[in-house]
């Protein structure tokens, strides 16, 4: 019986101090797996662990390496999320800058094409210009003191007429382009080249270099 009691105590005390050794293992288990469930990105979580002698430099490492890949996958979906942002940014830039050049354009258009409307409207006031000073100098009137204002004023308008873009197509002596003279009369003449033109019949004139109105021409056939 003593030596049966003897053997439970022994057994037990070995119990006692097999359980005094995986303490501390059994401890590290339940931090690791505590540290499991504490949620990533935390700094301080972090510097409790450093501070906390009782957890091994391994855990805290391996804890470090995971909580920079996380910190690493954020920093990259920002980056993302960045240059989305000036890609759209960079396209509303683009297309702004394109409406805008647009409407310039469109309203420099309107402009040009109100002008051309209003001095397609007076190109036969200055067809009648033209024919009182044409008549004026066939009557010999030239010095005339009316003569001299009519020539006055439609040197003005001629003037004015100009600077909003306005030109006189003059093809005497050149040779004949259709694409800003009409062929209204041909004769022989022997001091004109073939197909050159003689002499012009109603006055042609153009708009910021767009013919708005071709000048009849008698031209030279040899």
């Amino acid at each position: 019986m003593v030596n049966k009691d003897k053997e439970k105590k022994i057994n037990i005390n070995g119990e006692k101090d097999k359980m005094k050794k995986e303490k501390p293992e059994t401890n590290i288990n339940g931090e690791e797996k505590k540290m499991k469930k504490k949620s990533k990105g935390n700094g301080d979580y972090i510097k409790e662990l450093m501070e906390n002698e009782d957890i091994s430099e391994n855990l805290i490492a391996r804890e470090l390496l995971e909580e920079m890949e996380l910190l690493k996958n954020e920093l990259n979906k920002f980056k993302e999320s960045e240059n989305e942002h000036i890609d759209r940014i960079k396209r509303i830039q683009a297309d702004y800058e394109n409406y805008r050049k647009r409407t310039i354009k469109e309203q420099a258009e309107l402009i040009k094409r109100a002008n051309k409307d209003l001095i397609e409207k007076l190109l036969p006031v200055l067809d009648s210009f033209d024919s009182a000073i044409e008549m004026a100098v066939s009557s010999g009137n030239e010095d005339n003191e009316f003569f001299k204002g009519l020539k006055m004023i439609y040197d003005k308008f001629i003037e004015v007429m100009e600077k909003e873009g306005l030109k006189i197509i003059e093809p005497v002596g050149e040779e004949f382009d259709p694409h800003v003279c009409e062929a209204a009369v041909t004769e022989t003449a022997d001091d004109v080249k073939d197909h050159h033109i003689i002499s012009v019949l109603r006055k042609g004139y153009m708009l910021n270099d767009y013919v708005i109105r071709p000048a009849v021409v008698k031209v030279c056939i040899k």
